[in-house]
């Protein structure tokens, strides 16, 4: 009998979605600038949004070693249903705070994401 894990990832989002709050994961453009000669004003791309439930947790005293995990990290557990798999390249924002993305685990067994494990850095 094989197990459900589409079933696992869909617990998973419900219970983020009811205990968890809504973040916006943030990945920067790839396009180049937009400048208008016509006025001289260069236009920076804006950066694709995505929301997400998730819920952020302190680490414990003792995961932080100072180097890998710092003081001020905080361990953000993300629905597997955000529109996009996160990367270290992208940012969470959480209310008015912005964290840089340090770390992803995607917790995917048998190949089916059930959750993103991330460490969060304030930037």
């Amino acid at each position: 009998m094989a197990f459900d894990y589409p079933k696992t990832a869909a617990t998973a989002n419900r219970l983020l979605g009811q205990f968890g709050r809504t973040v916006t994961l943030s990945r920067p453009s790839t396009s180049a600038p937009t400048y208008d000669p016509a006025t001289g004003i260069s236009t920076p791309d804006t950066p694709a949004t995505y929301a997400a439930a998730a819920v952020l947790l302190d680490y414990a005293q003792r995961d932080i070693d100072g180097t890998l995990v710092q003081q001020g990290d905080q361990r953000c557990l993300m629905s597997p249903s955000v529109a996009v798999a996160p990367t270290t390249s992208d940012d969470v924002v959480v209310g008015t705070v912005t964290y840089s993305v340090k770390r992803v685990v995607k917790v995917a067994p048998a190949g089916t994401p059930v959750l993103y494990d991330l460490q969060l850095r304030g930037v």
